[in-house]
């Protein structure tokens, strides 16, 4: 049988929704033994919708109503554009991501929706640049101007709804990696009880990533309790967003004509190079007053509906 005619029968039992790309079952009544259709004699693959399925279980029960990578950037700037917030105009991006090359998607979509950007990350997403670095960024936009702040860190969970595990198939790598793997590395050194948080100059942002997040967060309150990854990462986002809204607040008060948008959550990297982010904290700051900051948004977030980036 020709690769082809292979193909087109494959293709008979696996549907693709044309709405959402997730797989349908098929609606023709085929009687199969053992999981072999009895009309082509091809292996049904079911399988890949169930997975699908424990991927989506994965994601709404840890990261409920999360965006799609592209629909959420869309999102923000749909919010802040009526707000005063203009491309190219008065408005500077600051972009904190872990240094990771699977985060690359977000950097993308926010510099192709708001300009270039200022990136402020490090490992993890974690705020390193200090008070020199938040100060240049302030300086290459008027008194007046508007800064939006996009700082994340990430996670990725697979198709089977692994939390943690994801492909990199880019970069030719056919086993199971793990994002993110500062964080990773984090938790498997409390969970090994060899936790260092001694300052190493030849690893420092490993180094202040573990010291900051247990000074800053009740990670490593209880002594009996061991934390996952996912505890990781929150306690990371946690931190993120303190360190934000502190050099923001600072700022604010030597500029008050100045307006500033700070997003705040986790990315999550997805099967076959999805993504999708998930929005702990908005703030819209104006006059130096934090207020909650709502997206303007005609539909609900639809964690089905992931940005399809380029393959992880």
């Amino acid at each position: 049988m020709s690769s082809h005619s292979s193909q087109k029968q494959n293709d008979h039992h696996v549907m693709t929704s044309a709405r959402n790309g997730r797989p349908l079952i098929p609606v023709t009544d085929q009687s199969s033994t053992n999981g072999i259709c009895s009309q082509c004699h091809q292996s049904l693959k079911t399988s890949r919708s169930r997975t699908e399925d424990r991927f989506q279980t994965t994601l709404q029960k840890y990261f409920p109503n999360a965006y799609g990578l592209e629909e959420f950037v869309f999102e923000t700037k749909q919010t802040l554009v009526p707000k005063g917030f203009y491309p190219h105009v008065n408005t500077l991006v600051c972009i904190g991501l872990c240094r990771d090359e699977i985060t690359s998607p977000f950097e993308e979509e926010v510099e192709s929706m708001w300009g270039q950007g200022f990136i402020c990350g490090s490992l993890g997403g974690m705020l390193f640049c200090g008070k020199t670095g938040f100060a240049a960024a302030h300086h290459h936009a008027p008194d007046d101007g508007r800064f939006i702040y996009y700082c994340f860190t990430h996670i990725a969970i697979d198709h089977e709804g692994n939390i943690g595990a994801v492909y990199r198939t880019r970069s030719g790598m056919n086993e199971k990696t793990t994002a993110c793997g500062a964080l990773a590395a984090f938790a498997s050194e409390i969970a090994s009880n060899k936790l260092n948080l001694h300052f190493d100059e030849a690893d420092i942002e490993m180094s202040m990533l573990k010291k900051h997040i247990a000074k800053q967060t009740d990670l490593l309150a209880d002594p009996k309790k061991v934390p996952d990854l996912l505890a990781v990462t929150m306690a990371a986002y946690q931190t993120i967003t303190w360190d934000l809204e502190n050099h923001v607040r600072h700022d604010a008060t030597h500029f008050k004509d100045r307006q500033y948008a700070l997003f705040t959550g986790v990315q999550i990297h997805g099967p076959n190079g999805t993504d999708y982010c998930w929005l702990g904290k908005a703030s819209l700051v104006k006059n130096g007053v934090f207020a909650p900051l709502t997206l303007t948004s005609n539909v609900k977030p639809q964690s089905s509906a992931a940005s399809r980036t380029k393959q992880h």
